[in-house]
Formats: C-alpha cells, sequence, structure tokens
C-alpha cells in the first residue's frame, strides 16, 4: 500500500470514528411548544404587583385570590363560599434574593422539595415524602418533558394523585427562572368529566397557561 493510499485509509477511519461518537452523543429534547395565545373575548386579564410581576388571562367566570406577598391562585366563581374548591391554578413567586424564614408563606414552595423536583431527570418519577409510606403515593411527581412557557423553557411535573383532592384529579406544575426570580405556575384539574361545581380541565388550563407572560 503506497503512503497515499495509507493516508487515504486513516482519514476514512477516524471519519467513521467521528460520525460514531456524535451519533452517541445524547440530544437534548426541545420544550413542548406552547399553544399560541389566542385570548377569547370575554376574559379578563390580571398584572401582578411588585417584585417578580407577570401577567395572566382568564375566563370571567374565574375569581384570583391573593395568598400573602408572593402566592396568588384562580378558581371558578362560587356561590358558595364555603365550599372546598375542588380544582384552581396557582402562581407563587420566589425571588433570588428571598430572606430566610420568607418562603413558608409561599403556596407549594419548600427549598428542599424544590432542589429534589429540579434534579430531575425527564421521565424519572419521585415523592416528597418517601420517608412515610402512607403519604409517598400522593406527593409522586414524575418529571415529563420541558415546557416553552412565555417562549421560556419551563421543567413540568406531574401529580396524578395530589393530597386532599378528590379522585381523578391531577397537578401540573411548572418552573420557569427569569427576571432574578423563580417562577412556580401550576394548577389542579379534573381528568373525567365529573361535572363537579368548580370542575377545571385540562384544555382550559392549557388555555389559561398559554397566556402566562413574565412582566419586563
Amino acid at each position: 500500500m503506497t503512503k497515499r493510499a495509507r493516508v487515504s485509509m486513516k482519514l476514512l477511519i477516524l471519519s467513521v470514528l467521528f460520525a460514531v461518537l456524535v451519533a452517541c452523543v445524547p440530544q437534548s429534547t426541545p420544550p413542548v411548544a406552547a399553544p399560541t395565545p389566542t385570548v377569547p373575548p370575554g376574559w379578563e386579564r390580571y398584572v401582578s404587583q411588585g417584585q417578580c410581576s407577570y401577567v395572566i388571562d382568564h375566563p370571567s367566570t374565574m375569581d384570583g385570590t391573593s395568598q400573602g406577598t408572593y402566592s396568588w391562585s384562580l378558581s371558578v366563581s362560587s356561590t358558595e363560599p364555603s365550599e372546598p374548591v375542588p380544582n384552581f391554578v396557582y402562581i407563587s413567586v420566589i425571588p433570588d434574593d428571598l430572606q430566610a424564614g420568607e418562603d413558608g408563606s409561599i403556596y407549594n414552595y419548600n427549598p428542599t422539595e424544590a432542589q429534589t423536583l429540579l434534579g430531575m431527570q425527564v421521565g424519572e418519577s419521585r415523592s416528597l415524602r418517601d420517608f412515610d409510606p402512607n403519604l409517598a403515593p400522593w406527593f409522586t411527581y414524575t418529571r415529563l418533558r420541558d415546557r416553552a412557557l412565555d417562549n421560556q423553557t419551563a421543567q413540568t411535573y406531574e401529580n396524578l394523585q395530589p393530597w386532599e383532592f378528590p379522585l381523578g384529579t391531577k397537578e401540573i406544575r411548572y418552573y420557569l427562572k427569569a427576571n432574578g426570580c423563580t417562577y412556580l405556575v401550576g394548577g389542579y384539574m379534573a381528568t373525567v368529566g365529573s361535572g363537579q361545581p368548580g370542575a377545571i380541565d385540562e384544555e382550559l388550563f392549557d388555555e389559561i397557561m398559554a397566556t402566562f407572560r413574565v412582566a419586563p
């Protein structure tokens, strides 16, 4: 074999090895694209105030309620305020400079639990109460594919048996980091057409989520 032929053979082998290595490198999964936000007629807009502000639209038949400084919830208007709300949407904001001890008033936020969830891989399931076999199934979350929320990547989680909610309820929650804040956005929705007053189905939840925007 001539010198030129040997050089050509080496180049061919290197090209094949390079192609194999590229094929073996794990590719990141693109986030699920968010629906194009089309706000239906008659919907209302909520604009939060203060640090970590945001905008979200919702049907006029739903009421928003502030829960302290950092949390807000949205549920179907009820003529019986004393009745428990079966489904609702929630938004909690966690500033990066949050002072120690202030996190106790933020709905659905616990620093240790958030760290556990954010460290999970897509497809992985973990319970936030694995120390108690009786509670573990009610606090088990599966990380789904990331979702585009406000055209930004949000880590997505699903709980099919949320604690103290009726059977057939599931929770979806998103973690989005932007503007020096973590936005914890989610909701509890009905997975069956129970017709229960105050029920929110997944289609309505997705329509509301499509309007969520981090305020500049």
